[in-house]
């Protein structure tokens, strides 16, 4: 790679993916998208991968959760995982209790952010990839019931605590995204998030060998 990018980039996940992969992925790597519901973080790019999500209805390859994936040990370079960003909404009065039924997330048992998923997906993925293989971790902070979650920084430690290394991280900011407005909001206490990390975490020392 000729170009050093920096470390935020305005646009698109299609866009990130491509810089991530080729930075940090071996040459042709077999990626597995365990997370891939209808595939928007793919769209414009030309990397054949797996797909896999736990909800059927979708155009897949295989039928699987990410903390039980149904691959032996060592199958993949890349693993692509894309949590659900706001599962706290399944709290809700109004909700469609999406989260609940993909998920199995309401506030009464799994709290109100995604973090207790993160050690049996890691688990998961280290057996799964390679080595030197990578995770590829796009996660977003919220706050909720006036608590902020700082689900990207319980995702960095979790990696450590299971012998996995975080080696970069990217922050995306889409600028067609995050315009939500609410006439609810009658009293500001945080700022209005409009971005999200990409975080990239190795099995295996920082950087890929050569």
């Amino acid at each position: 790679m000729d170009v050093r990018y920096e470390s935020v980039l305005f646009g698109t996940d299609s866009q990130v993916l491509p810089i991530l992969i080729n930075l940090h992925a071996k040459n042709n790597p077999k990626i597995l998208d365990c997370t891939y519901n209808v595939g928007n973080i793919w769209k414009g790019t030309e990397y054949k991968l797996f797909r896999m999500d736990i909800d059927p209805s979708f155009e897949l390859d295989v039928v699987g959760d990410f903390r039980n994936m149904p691959f032996p040990n060592s199958s993949f370079d890349v693993i692509v995982f894309d949590p659900p960003h706001i599962p706290a909404a399944a709290a809700s009065a109004n909700s469609s209790k999406i989260w609940e039924k993909r998920y199995g997330i309401t506030n009464k048992n799994k709290g109100d952010n995604v973090s207790g998923m993160f050690l049996p997906f890691l688990q998961e993925a280290k057996r799964v990839l390679t080595n030197d293989g990578i995770v590829l971790c796009k996660i977003a902070d919220l706050v909720h019931n006036h608590k902020y979650q700082w689900q990207h920084i319980n995702f960095i430690i979790t990696s450590q605590e299971v012998g996995l290394t975080p080696c970069d991280l990217m922050i995306k900011c889409d600028p067609k995204a995050g315009n939500l407005k609410s006439n609810k909001w009658k009293k500001v206490h945080h700022l209005r998030k409009s971005h999200c990390f990409w975080i990239v975490i190795r099995k295996g020392k920082c950087e890929k060998s050569h």
